[in-house]
């Protein structure tokens, strides 16, 4: 059995030992500019950050349960059933607990709704947010962040009168 020499790696050697990598082609732009504009055409939507204002943040991390929701929610639910409806199934499908949605009238300016969802009881709460797009038809999870901390406050109560009951 012959075995393939592979040349050592140095700054004239390509990465691979000077094999090209062969796997699927994103479809990106030529144009650095196109991809800039669009970035939505070529990133998947959960790598997208929350937009607030002009900017878009770089991409959030996103926690595998977060993730499992996100992949549960199904936008033809979204459209024939409501987001609400939507969201608590998924977080149902998930192992979560959706506790409550409401406008998102100045906590995210990208959102039309936000729904809170407990992810885990332990340790005072683990909670996660799914934004309804602007347009309505497509739902993102995220992280909570410093924007929505409040948010979290609030849901850690709602957390504690629930359990009282």
């Amino acid at each position: 059995m012959e075995t393939e020499q592979v040349p050592p790696q140095n700054a004239a050697t390509p990465p691979y030992g000077g094999r090209q990598f062969i796997g699927p082609r994103l479809p990106l732009p030529a144009d650095p500019a196109a991809l800039a504009a669009r970035p939505g055409d070529y990133i998947s939507k959960t790598a997208h950050a929350v937009q607030t204002g002009s900017q878009r943040a770089s991409p959030a991390p996103i926690s595998l349960d977060l993730m499992e929701l996100e992949l549960a929610l199904d936008p033809d639910e979204i459209n024939g059933h409501g987001f609400c409806e939507a969201v608590r199934d998924a977080a149902k499908a998930s192992g979560a607990e959706f506790l409550f949605d409401l406008p998102a009238s100045g906590l995210i300016g990208d959102a039309q709704r936000i729904a809170v969802i407990c992810l885990s009881r332990k340790d005072g709460g683990r909670f996660g947010l799914v934004l309804l797009s602007p347009e309505g038809d497509r739902a993102t999870a995220v992280e909570p962040g410093p924007e929505t901390a409040g948010l979290v406050q609030f849901a850690k109560a709602f957390l504690a009168v629930l359990e009282r009951l």
